[in-house]
């Protein structure tokens, strides 16, 4: 016999196993199809009852009983009243949602009023262009980067010991890539 390249070896095995793979997706596919009555209807399967009538002697044979089987009749599905099923009143969890009313058009263009209805007092117009902000001297917190008795005020976090500022001048030719250290 002639020898199988090892390739060729891979490929068969591939598609052996691909195929097994097909038969069994097909196998197991087939397990989940719903069957149809034989009559062609939705109607729900339904248990028949059997009723044996011991003293009826049919034709003169003794050991013989008669059967009687009632045709089935389908049945319709029962509808979702959860609410009559138990003696609790249903529960909703919120309440009917309904839209308020249009306001008039007196009540959108009253300045007097709030479009939630509220009575407003005073009312008064600012001129936005003219007002006048506070000084920080009339307040009477210094000024950001005044000193006293050794220490700076700067807005926000108050009087700070002033350190003087520490740092060191590298020396650089302004090339950014330039290895500053040794990476060992």
């Amino acid at each position: 016999m002639r020898n199988i390249q090892d390739k060729t070896k891979k490929r068969l095995t591939i598609a052996g196993l691909g195929i097994v793979c097909v038969a069994l997706v097909i196998a197991i596919s087939s397990q989940f199809k719903t069957e149809t009555p034989p009559d062609g209807g939705n109607a729900p399967a339904s248990i028949a009852t059997v009723e044996v009538n011991p003293s009826a002697d049919i034709g003169g044979k003794a050991g013989e009983k008669e059967v009687v089987v009632p045709a089935s009749e389908p049945t319709a599905a029962p509808a979702d009243n959860t609410a009559p099923q138990t003696d609790q009143p249903v529960q909703n969890l919120q309440p009917e949602v309904t839209k308020p009313p249009e306001p008039t058009e007196s009540q959108k263009t009253d300045p007097t009023r709030k479009p939630s209805g509220e009575k407003v007092d005073n009312v008064q117009a600012t001129d936005h262009n003219n007002v006048q902000k506070p000084d920080a001297t009339q307040t009477g917190e210094p000024k950001g980067g005044e000193r006293k008795d050794g220490k700076v005020y700067l807005p926000g976090f108050g009087w700070v010991t002033e350190t003087g500022g520490s740092g060191t001048k590298v020396d650089g030719d302004g090339n950014i890539n330039k290895q500053v250290g040794t990476m060992d």
